[in-house]
């Protein structure tokens, strides 16, 4: 079994994940790369998507919205403009900001208040996405193996 470490996936809105892993699964501008225990120090961009954590106790997802992962002898950390745990993602709330966020952008606003509704546009499809995938890995599988 890999060593576990610590990993630490920090938003403006606080923390989505403080806790120990065995390994974290991440997306970068140059694709997905896994991280393990004593990991050799490394900066990466991060991009909208899903970050897997193998912890003891099973798999974490969370919805990152781009960011930075640094890693080094005291684990890794994701410093993202957004994360949110596929657990705890309120998929109807989300539908419903996706819902509004698309009839603001068919409004055409102005060009500020676009950019924003075009991200939160963004945001929603990206946590209904990871709410998804998570839902469909926890479902109990039928029939023979």
């Amino acid at each position: 079994m890999p060593e576990p470490f610590r990993l630490r996936v920090l938003s403006p809105t606080g923390s989505a994940f403080d806790g120990m892993a065995l390994s974290a699964t991440l997306p970068t501008l140059s694709g997905e790369i896994t991280v393990l225990a004593e990991h050799m120090p490394l900066v990466a961009a991060l991009v909208d998507g899903e970050l897997r954590a193998q912890t003891e106790h099973g798999e974490v997802s969370i919805a990152v919205a781009g960011g930075f992962l640094e890693t080094g002898p005291e684990g890794a950390t994701v410093l993202s403009d957004f994360a949110a745990e596929a657990e705890s993602i309120e998929v109807a709330r989300v539908q419903e900001a996706k819902e509004l966020a698309q009839s603001l952008l068919s409004e055409k606003s102005y060009r500020g208040e676009l950019l924003r509704v075009e991200r939160e546009l963004q945001r929603a499809v990206l946590q209904l996405r990871v709410a998804e995938r998570y839902r469909s890995r926890r479902r109990p599988r039928t029939g023979t193996p």
